[in-house]
């Protein structure tokens, strides 16, 4: 389950998904928090994904340019209700999470899980 509530993080100066309809977000920027808020999570990655923080962290990273350019298509220029910086948000986050890691290997899906955790 993807937890939205840290709205008050800010990565950019002025900008804050909590207050995103008194001060609207360039798409960019939201994207920018939403990453800070990826990496926030990755403070639990040993016991939701089962790999370290840092490694996390690396992952987060590395997918971020990529799940931002995904999800940017269909994002407006400027994020300026609340209901659609959670929407791309949710988008974002589902990409650019890690899954669940069993042996070392990335698990999607309940049918991957089976073989590979054993």
């Amino acid at each position: 389950m993807l937890y939205l509530a840290p709205f008050a993080l800010q990565a950019q100066p002025g900008y804050s998904l909590k207050a995103v309809e008194a001060n609207p977000i360039p798409k960019q920027q939201h994207f920018d928090l939403w990453r800070e808020v990826a990496l926030q999570q990755c403070d639990d990655a040993p016991s939701r994904h089962n790999i370290t923080r840092a490694q996390c962290a690396s992952l987060v990273k590395e997918r971020s340019d990529t799940c931002a350019a995904q999800q940017s298509g269909s994002a407006p220029q400027l994020i300026r209700t609340t209901a659609v910086a959670k929407d791309v948000g949710r988008k974002y986050l589902q990409c650019v999470t890690p899954h669940y890691f069993c042996k070392g290997i990335e698990v999607r899906t309940e049918a991957e899980a089976r073989a590979q955790c054993k």
